[in-house]
């Protein structure tokens, strides 16, 4: 699975704050770029910014995937360009988990 070239970018979310977008449409399944390394081998995630300022849905279109010290953003569907990315925090024990404020 290879990396997309740019393809997002950060804009201001009706989700929360800020978000990360598409800038064209992306194919299912596609790895976009990495959101977090770690530092250690007890698994102490840091968050790479802005990659990692996607936020919160329970309908996601992304997902996360972690591979060895990195997790990568990759697509679940196809995505539109002007699309908000989402990822269920659920699906990965190590993310931020939701609030029952979030939506």
């Amino acid at each position: 699975m290879s990396k997309a070239k740019h393809c997002c970018d950060l804009q201001e979310s009706n989700v929360h704050g800020q978000g990360i977008f598409a800038i064209r449409d992306l194919p299912a399944g596609q790895k976009l770029f990495e959101t977090h390394s770690s530092v250690t081998d007890v698994r102490q995630w840091v968050n790479l910014v802005p990659n990692c300022l996607y936020n919160h849905s329970d309908t996601p279109n992304c997902g996360s995937v972690t591979e060895g010290k990195w997790k990568f953003l990759v697509t679940l569907r196809d995505i539109q360009e002007g699309e908000e990315l989402l990822v269920d925090y659920r699906e990965d024990p190590d993310l931020e988990q939701p609030q029952p404020e979030w939506q």
